[in-house]
């Protein structure tokens, strides 16, 4: 019997909940179709999140 798995994680942002246009950043897990957001207890600026990167375009010294 062959058995596979498939497992991925996803960063981004929930910018429909930023208050002072700041957003919590979390990771999306999925394994097997299972999927689950776990917060990173993290907070970045809208304008310094990259969309398309999923990724910070600055370095979050100071958080």
């Amino acid at each position: 019997m062959k058995t596979s798995s498939t497992f991925s994680i996803v960063i981004w942002i929930n910018a429909s909940r930023a208050k002072n246009n700041e957003a919590e950043i979390f990771a999306r897990v999925t394994v097997n179709q299972k999927r689950t957001n776990i917060s990173l207890k993290r907070k970045i600026n809208i304008d310094s999140w990259d969309k398309l990167k999923s990724k910070a375009t600055v370095k979050m010294l100071d958080y």
